[in-house]
């Protein structure tokens, strides 16, 4: 008797491989709460914590797998999270950032669309809009506040 074959699991959607999830926030609080967040969900995985945009890119190309969605602080001391998300976006064209921001100004969030964001979530928003959103982009879908229309 000769073991059947190995057979390995399908690559895409189908597949159970979780979401893996880079956070990206100055306050050191802030990855821990969301960390505790995205590994409560079985589709996905924290796969580290930065507390600057300056090493973003090392850490991305040290990965392996890359990430497949970063929640990025908009606001931090050091490299702009926004110019280093342009660098990434073009490097790594399968990431899909996620802005964490106190700042959903209209102009920011317009900034941060043509920088090639797929979305941005508020920090007064509860975990399970967080999730959400997440799972918005990296199934391919941007996610973008409800913004008052201007007048």
């Amino acid at each position: 008797g000769t073991a059947p074959p190995m057979h390995t699991p399908p690559v895409g959607p189908s597949s159970a491989r979780p979401t893996r999830v880079l956070c990206v926030d100055d306050n050191p609080d802030i990855i821990m709460v969301l960390r505790m967040v995205i590994d409560t969900d079985e589709t996905m995985r924290c796969v580290g914590g930065l507390e600057s945009a300056d090493r973003l890119l090392q850490e991305v190309r040290r990965l392996n797998p890359p990430p497949d969605v970063v929640l990025l602080d908009a606001i931090m001391r050091g490299a702009s999270p926004l110019a280093v998300m342009a660098q990434m976006a073009a490097e790594f064209p399968a990431i899909r950032t996620v802005f964490y921001t106190g700042n959903t100004d209209p102009e920011f969030i317009d900034r941060a669309i043509t920088a090639g964001a797929w979305g941005c979530v508020s920090k007064s928003e509860d975990p399970d809009t967080i999730l959400r959103a997440v799972r918005a982009v990296a199934a391919g879908s941007t996610w973008w506040p409800q913004l008052p229309p201007r007048s």
